[in-house]
C-alpha cells in the first residue's frame, strides 16, 4: 500500500510539474519548486526523470539579483508531435504540431470521392508527406485526432449520420485508422472540434460554459459545459438540427434530417426565399447579395432565420446557460445574420445572451483537432489517470509554418 501511494505521489508530482513547464517554461527548478510547492529534492528528481525521457530540457540559465545562476527548463517541442485532421465531403486538412502545441506543418487535399477505405489510406498518406515536409521521422507522430460530420459514438466507436463522405458507416474507422497508423486513432464530431478550437485559440478562450454553433449546409452546437466537452451517452449531445423548431415537425423529412435544420440551413433558406416569390438568387450567398441591394423579401427571410435561430439559442441557454454563444459556419458568421440574432434575442427571451462570430472561420474545426490531439498526447506522457481532470493546454498560437 505504503509503494502504490509512493508511486501514485510520483505521477502527481511529475503531472504538476509538466503542467507548469508547459504552461510558464522557461522556468528554473527553484521557480517550480515555489509554484508547485513541491519540495526541492522532489522537484530534482521529477525535473532529472522528465529530462532524462526527453521530454523537457535546458532551455538556458537565468540570473538572480544577486548574481546567482539557475538553469531554466522548457519542453522539449521536438521529442513527439501530434497531428490533427479535418474531414469533409470536399476536403481534408491536416495540421502536425509539435510537443507545445505549436504547428510546424499543414497540408490540404481534395477528399478521395471514392470514400470509405480510400479515404482513410489518404489521411495516413497525407500525415506522411507532412511528416516528411517537416523533416521528422514518422514514428515521432505519437496522436492523432480526426474530426469528421456525424455522430461517434464514445463507448462503441459507431459512426452513424455521415453526410458527403460514403462508405464511411460501413467500416470501423476508428480500427481501421490505428491500424494504418500503429496507435490507437481518436475521431471526434467536427463541431465538437470547432468549440475545442475557439477554446483554445478562439473567442471562448478561459470560458468554463460556452457553446459553438455552426450554421452552413446543415447546422450544428459543440457545446463545453463546467470546462468539459458535451458528447452525451451516444454522441449525439448537440445535435440541434433535430430541434422540433420550424412549421412541421413530424414530417418524414423533419424526423430524417431535423425540423430545425430543415429551416435554417441553406437549402431551407434559399426554399423559403422563392416560397416567398424572391428571384434572382440560387444560393445564400445570393440571398445576402438581395439583402445589401435592398430585396424586400430576402431581408424577411433572413429577419425570420434570425428569429428562428433566436428561439433555438434560447432553449439553449435555459438549459446550459453559456456564457458566449459562439456563431460560426459560412451562414452562421455573417454579420448581417448576427446583428439580426441579437436583435431578435429580447423579443423571446428576458435574459442578455452574448453572441459572437468565431474568429477561427473554417479553421475552427481544424485547430480544435489540434489541440484535442496535443493535449491527448500530454495527458499519455504527463497525465494522472487516477485522477479526474486533464492537463490543460498551453495558449501557443497555432501557425503553419512557412
Amino acid at each position: 500500500m505504503n509503494a502504490d501511494r509512493s508511486l501514485l505521489a510520483r505521477r502527481v508530482s511529475r503531472h504538476t510539474v509538466a503542467e507548469v513547464i508547459l504552461r510558464q517554461g522557461p522556468v528554473s527548478r527553484a521557480d517550480l519548486a515555489k509554484i508547485t510547492g513541491l519540495s526541492k529534492q522532489t522537484m530534482s528528481e521529477v525535473v532529472a526523470e522528465l529530462e532524462a525521457a526527453g521530454w523537457v530540457r535546458a532551455a538556458g540559465v537565468s540570473r538572480g539579483a544577486i548574481g546567482r545562476t539557475a538553469v531554466t527548463y522548457e519542453v522539449a517541442s521536438d521529442a513527439a508531435y501530434s497531428l490533427g485532421i479535418d474531414l469533409g465531403g470536399t476536403r481534408i486538412v491536416a495540421a502536425l504540431a509539435d510537443l507545445a502545441g505549436s504547428v510546424v506543418a499543414e497540408r490540404e487535399e481534395e477528399t478521395d470521392q471514392r470514400g470509405g477505405l480510400h479515404v482513410l489510406r489518404q489521411v495516413r498518406q497525407i500525415a506522411v508527406a507532412l511528416a516528411a515536409s517537416a523533416g521528422i521521422a514518422s514514428e515521432r507522430m505519437r496522436s492523432v485526432v480526426l474530426g469528421m460530420p456525424g455522430v461517434i459514438n464514445p463507448a462503441t466507436g459507431t459512426i452513424t449520420l455521415v453526410p458527403n463522405i460514403s462508405g464511411l458507416t460501413d467500416i470501423n474507422v476508428a480500427g481501421t485508422l490505428g491500424d494504418l497508423f500503429g496507435f490507437a486513432v481518436a475521431i471526434e464530431n467536427d463541431i465538437n472540434l470547432a468549440m475545442l478550437g475557439e477554446a483554445w485559440q478562439g473567442r471562448a478562450q478561459g470560458i468554463e460554459n460556452a457553446a459553438f454553433l455552426s450554421l452552413g449546409t446543415g447546422v450544428g452546437l459543440g457545446l463545453i459545459v463546467n470546462g468539459k466537452l458535451v458528447r452525451g451517452s451516444t454522441g449525439a449531445g448537440g445535435e440541434i438540427s433535430y430541434l422540433p423548431i420550424g412549421p412541421d415537425i413530424s414530417s418524414p423529412e423533419a424526423l430524417r434530417a431535423g425540423a430545425f435544420e430543415l429551416e435554417v440551413a441553406s437549402v431551407g433558406i434559399v426554399r423559403r426565399y422563392k416560397g416567398a416569390g424572391g428571384s434572382g438568387a440560387d444560393t445564400v450567398r445570393d440571398i445576402f447579395a438581395r439583402l445589401e441591394a435592398g430585396d424586400a423579401v430576402a431581408a424577411k427571410v433572413i429577419d425570420d432565420t434570425a428569429r428562428t435561430l433566436a428561439l433555438a439559442i434560447t432553449a439553449l441557454n435555459s438549459f446550459v446557460d453559456p456564457e458566449i454563444v459562439v456563431m460560426g459556419g459560412k451562414i452562421g458568421i455573417r454579420d448581417e445574420l448576427i446583428e439580426r440574432v441579437r436583435r431578435a434575442i429580447p423579443s423571446v427571451f428576458a435574459r442578455t445572451v452574448n453572441i459572437v462570430p468565431s474568429t477561427l472561420g473554417n479553421r475552427a474545426g481544424l485547430i480544435g483537432a489540434v489541440s484535442s490531439a496535443v493535449n491527448r498526447l500530454h495527458n499519455e506522457l504527463f497525465g494522472v489517470t487516477d485522477l479526474p481532470g486533464e492537463l490543460s493546454l498551453p495558449g501557443t498560437v497555432a501557425r503553419a509554418a512557412e
